[in-house]
C-alpha cells in the first residue's frame, strides 16, 4: 500500500518487461553518436523542441525512442541550411511523425544495427564474467588436485619405507629359519666354522 492505494503484487512477465524498460530507448549522447552530431546540439534540440520526442524518463535519465535520430538530423539539416521555412516544416513533419505513437514502426537500420551491438557487448560481457568464474574453479580445482597428489606422493613414500624395512625383516627370517631348517650338528658345526 502505497499513498493510500492498493496495487497488485508484479506478475514475472511484469518484472521482466521492467527490466527490459529503456532498452530500445537511446540516450542522448547515443543519439548524438547516430546522427554524428555534438552532443551539447543534440541536447540542445531535445531541450528546444521537447514536443517532437518522445521519451521514457526512469529516474533522472530521459530515454529517447529511436525515431529521435531521424528528427534530429532533419532539425540539424534545416539549421544547417539556414531556411526557416523548411525548418519549420520539417519540424511539423517530424512532429507529424511523432505525435502517432507507432510501437511498431522497427527503427532505421543504423539504429537497429546500434541496438544489436550494444545487446552484443551485454552479452560479451557476460560471457567474460563467466569465462572468468570458469577460469577460477579451473584454477582452485588445479590446486586442490595438485594438493591431493602431493599428499599421495607422501604417503606412497612412507609405505615404500615401510614396506622396505618389513622387507628387511622378511629376508632375516628367512635366513634364520632356514638356518634352523638344518640339521643339528650342521648348524653347530656351521656356526664354528
Amino acid at each position: 500500500m502505497r499513498n493510500g492505494r492498493v496495487y497488485p503484487r508484479p506478475t514475472e512477465s511484469d518484472l521482466l518487461n521492467a527490466m527490459n524498460t529503456g532498452q530500445d530507448y537511446l540516450k542522448p549522447a547515443e543519439i548524438a553518436d547516430l546522427a554524428a552530431l555534438p552532443e551539447a546540439e543534440v541536447r540542445g534540440y531535445l531541450a528546444d523542441h521537447p514536443e517532437l520526442f518522445r521519451c521514457r524518463t526512469i529516474g533522472p535519465v530521459r530515454l529517447y525512442h529511436p525515431k529521435a535520430v531521424e528528427t534530429v538530423r532533419t532539425l540539424a539539416e534545416a539549421a544547417r541550411n539556414n531556411r526557416d521555412l523548411e525548418a519549420e516544416r520539417a519540424v511539423a513533419e517530424a512532429a507529424a511523425g511523432i505525435a502517432v505513437p507507432d510501437e511498431d514502426t522497427p527503427p532505421s537500420p543504423a539504429v537497429q544495427a546500434y541496438f544489436d551491438a550494444r545487446d552484443l557487448k551485454d552479452v560479451v560481457a557476460r560471457q567474460a564474467l563467466e569465462i572468468e568464474a570458469l577460469r577460477r574453479e579451473i584454477t582452485g580445482r588445479e590446486e586442490a588436485l595438485s594438493a591431493r597428489i602431493a599428499l599421495l606422493e607422501e604417503t606412497l613414500r612412507k609405505e615404500r619405507e615401510k614396506t622396505s624395512l618389513i622387507a628387511e625383516w622378511v629376508d632375516y627370517f628367512d635366513s634364520e629359519i632356514s638356518l634352523l631348517k638344518r640339521p643339528f650338528l650342521e648348524r653347530i658345526l656351521g656356526k664354528k666354522g
